[in-house]
C-alpha cells in the first residue's frame, strides 16, 4: 500500500506515524511526502519525496495525478487548507485511479472555509458561533446597538495560519485593521483560494474569551462518524498548538459528533472551540488534519492505522480511536540536514 501525504511541510511526525502504522499492520508499502518547498524538513523523512507545484499553480493537480499513477497510490491525505478544495474537486478522478481520498467533498470544504457564514451553517446543528460582520459600517452599527462590544477580531473569511488576523479595542483601529487584512489577503494564497474579492473576504467578529480547545472529528470513507478528540490549548506558536493537555469533555464530544454526523465528510476535520464559562463556540473549522493531532497520537490514538485499515477494507480497532485524557504535552524543535538527492521532481528518476 502506497500513501501520499501532500503539503507535509514540517510534519515529519505525521510521515513517521504512517510509516509506523504500515509496519505494525505488516503491510508492504511506501509513505510518499510531497511539498512545494524542496527544503521542507518532511521531504527528508518520506520513503519517496517530491517537490510539487503550489496549489495556485495550474500544474498542481496534474502533478498529484502523475504521482498517484507512477506509484500506484492507494491513499491520499492532504494536509493544507489551501490545497484541499482542489483535491476535493478532483476526488472522482483520483478514485477512478484506485485512490482513497481522505478529504471532504467540495461542497463541505466551501462551507467550512467561509467563517462569515458559520452561524447560518451551524445553528441548525445547535452549535454556537460568534457574531460576525462583513464590513466596518455593520460592525459600528452593532457596537452602537450594543449587540457586541470590544475587543473585536478582524480576519479573513477563509483564513489560515493566522494570516491577516488582528484584535482591535477601539473604532480608530477597526478601519486600519480591516484594510490591513485586505492587503494581507492580496499578498497571500488566500486570494486565489476563493472567488471573492479581497474586500469581500474579511469579517469583523466578536471575541469569545475563555478556555480554548482544539477538537478533531474523524469519519470513514462513507462519511460515517467514528471518533473525536479534544485538547485544551495551553500555548500557541505560529497559529498552531505548542502546548496542550488532552481532555475528554462530554460537551466537546457532543459538538464533534453533531458536526461529524451532520457534515458526513470523509476523513479528518479539526475545529477551534472556545468556552466563555457558559457556552462553547465554534470559531474555525479546518477540512484536514489539525496540527494538534500529534499530541493526540502521543496520548494513545492511531488515526493513520485507522486510515490504512479503511483503505484496505479491514476493521478499525477501537483502541486506535481513543486518547488518554489529562496528558500534558509540548512540542520541541529538531534540526534536519537537507539532502537534495532525496527529493525528486515529479517523474524524475
Amino acid at each position: 500500500m502506497n500513501i501520499l501525504l501532500t503539503s507535509t511541510a514540517r510534519r515529519i511526525d505525521l510521515v513517521g506515524f504512517f510509516q509506523e502504522a504500515l509496519k505494525n499492520a505488516g503491510i508492504d508499502g511506501k509513505v510518499i511526502a510531497a511539498d512545494p518547498e524542496y527544503n521542507a524538513p518532511s521531504l527528508q523523512a518520506g520513503d519517496e519525496n517530491y517537490v510539487i507545484p503550489h496549489q495556485t499553480d495550474s500544474n498542481y493537480m496534474e502533478t498529484i495525478v502523475e504521482i498517484c499513477k507512477k506509484h500506484h497510490v492507494d491513499c491520499l491525505v492532504p494536509l493544507n487548507d489551501w490545497e484541499v478544495h482542489k483535491i476535493s474537486a478532483h476526488k472522482k478522478e483520483l478514485e477512478k485511479l484506485g485512490v482513497s481520498v481522505f478529504a471532504p467533498d467540495s461542497n463541505i470544504v466551501k462551507k467550512v472555509r467561509d467563517k462569515g457564514k458559520y452561524r447560518e451553517l451551524l445553528d441548525p446543528f445547535g452549535v454556537k458561533t460568534p457574531l460576525s460582520y462583513f464590513n466596518v459600517e455593520d460592525a459600528k452599527k452593532a457596537l452602537e446597538k450594543q449587540e457586541v462590544s470590544f475587543p473585536l477580531i478582524v480576519k479573513p473569511r477563509n483564513g489560515s495560519a493566522s494570516i491577516g488576523v488582528d484584535i482591535i479595542d477601539n473604532l480608530e483601529d477597526m478601519e486600519f485593521a480591516y484594510q490591513q487584512a485586505v492587503r494581507n489577503i492580496k499578498e497571500s494564497p488566500l486570494d486565489s483560494a476563493t472567488s471573492r474579492e479581497p474586500e469581500d473576504n474579511v469579517i469583523i467578529q466578536e471575541v469569545i474569551e475563555g478556555d480554548k480547545f482544539s477538537v478533531d472529528m474523524f469519519n470513514d470513507l462513507n462519511g460515517r462518524f467514528l471518533t473525536s478528540f479534544a485538547r485544551k490549548q495551553l500555548g500557541m506558536r505560529g497559529g498552531d498548538i505548542d502546548r496542550c493537555i488532552t481532555v475528554n469533555i462530554p460537551e466537546l464530544t457532543d459538538i464533534a459528533q453533531r458536526l461529524g454526523e451532520s457534515f458526513g465528510h470523509t476523513g479528518y476535520m479539526n475545529a477551534d472551540v472556545y468556552f466563555n464559562g457558559i457556552d462553547y463556540y465554534v470559531i474555525d473549522i479546518n477540512p484536514r488534519f489539525g496540527g494538534g493531532y500529534a499530541f493526540t497520537h502521543s496520548a494513545g490514538a492511531d488515526i493513520p492505522a485507522a486510515i490504512i485499515a479503511l483503505t484496505a477494507g479491514k476493521q478499525v480497532q477501537e483502541d486506535w480511536l481513543r486518547q488518554k485524557p489529562d496528558i500534558e504535552l509540548a512540542r520541541h524543535d529538531t534540526v534536519v540536514s537537507i539532502n537534495k538527492q532525496k527529493v525528486m521532481q515529479v517523474l524524475q528518476e
